[in-house]
């Protein structure tokens, strides 16, 4: 089966093998996700700069079009050499027969390299890749304490800078949601203490604790928790703040699926609600810890079910209805904050 284990990652990324011509990543962090493919693409000897070398495609479309793929991946550059044709973005159809082509004759002078979310074994692209003998798969899961300890290394350590056990204990807690987001904050704040030996919790909090992510935080809990009025205070700022009704909704659907994971080990496996909160990965911030908690308590199992098709259907309309997606996430997240202050009274 063609598919990489987590310990093999690292060693393929640093000396890549492109003699399968098709290479899927997957996983729940899209940062993640791009990150290793721009990785790859970097080192595929492809002129990324060639706009006739590097194609790049949304992953609706190649699905849209069976033959699309293989049109490109088997057109000859204008001036010789390999093609990397790069697949990108969401889509609800499927990308499986678009793929089977180049599977079945696979290009001479072009790697394909697809991006996708988080598949589970039996998702057909992923079956159809780690079974064929032209394709690669690329499993791409969320950070570990170990991935982001590596991060901050990369980042800070290695650029001299001091940390203490606890400033870094902090730092650790806000990042780790999405590995390209978190080396950004790290970057960020690198460059912020630039002139300095030492990272603060000061420097943290001025940096990596942006108001943006904040807010986003208090659209999340108000919604899970059941505080409706607050919600209806917070979310017109998560919007004034530039973030799409879409991405809203993602981050809500996250924070529910995370809910659902917690709340089976507290139904299924007797465990303890602050024991599992604590034991989370990434770990929550010590500021919401209560609000996590108080959610997962309020919410069973079924419903976190039904609120995730609630969410994920909201989701869909709001890409298809962009007129009138605002309206469409406001309704959403009002009605489950609603549910859950109706569960809270029970």
């Amino acid at each position: 089966m063609a598919s990489l284990k987590p310990r093999d990652i690292e060693p393929f990324l640093k000396k890549p093998d492109f003699s399968r011509a098709v290479i899927l990543l997957y996983g729940p962090d899209p940062g993640l996700v791009s990150e290793r493919a721009d990785i790859l693409s970097e080192k595929s000897g492809v002129d990324l700069s060639d706009p006739f070398s590097l194609i790049r495609m949304d992953a609706d479309d190649a699905a849209s079009d069976v033959a699309r793929i293989a049109d490109e991946a088997h057109t000859i550059a204008m001036f010789g050499g390999k093609r990397l044709i790069r697949i990108s973005g969401v889509t609800r159809k499927d990308l499986s027969k678009s793929v089977k082509p180049v599977l079945a004759t696979p290009p001479e002078e072009a790697i394909i390299l697809i991006e996708s979310g988080d598949l589970k074994k039996s998702a057909g692209l992923r079956k159809q890749i780690e079974t064929s003998p032209a394709g690669l798969a690329i499993p791409c899961y969320q950070d570990t304490d170990a991935a982001i300890e590596q991060l901050i290394d990369q980042e800070l350590i290695e650029k001299n800078y001091r940390i203490s056990r606890e400033t870094r204990a902090l730092l650790k807690s806000m990042l780790g949601d999405n590995r390209m987001v978190s080396r950004g904050e790290l970057k960020k704040l690198a460059l912020y203490c630039e002139g300095k030996d030492e990272i603060t919790d000061q420097a943290i909090h001025e940096i990596v604790g942006d108001a943006s992510k904040l807010v986003m935080d208090d659209v999340i809990d108000t919604t899970a928790t059941g505080n409706p009025a607050q919600l209806q205070t917070v979310l017109p700022k998560a919007l004034e703040a530039g973030n799409q009704p879409d991405i809203i909704l993602l981050g809500v659907l996250r924070h529910f699926q995370m809910m659902q994971n917690a709340r089976s080990r507290v139904e299924l496996h007797r465990q303890n609600t602050s024991t599992v909160v604590s034991g989370m990965r990434p770990p929550v911030h010590f500021a919401r810890k209560d609000a996590v908690s108080q959610a997962i308590n309020i919410w069973s199992l079924d419903r976190l079910t039904r609120a995730l098709t609630r969410i994920d259907k909201a989701m869909l309309e709001c890409r298809q209805k962009a007129g009138i997606s605002q309206a469409l996430c406001s309704t959403t997240l009002l009605a489950l904050s609603l549910e859950a202050a109706a569960l809270k009274k029970r």
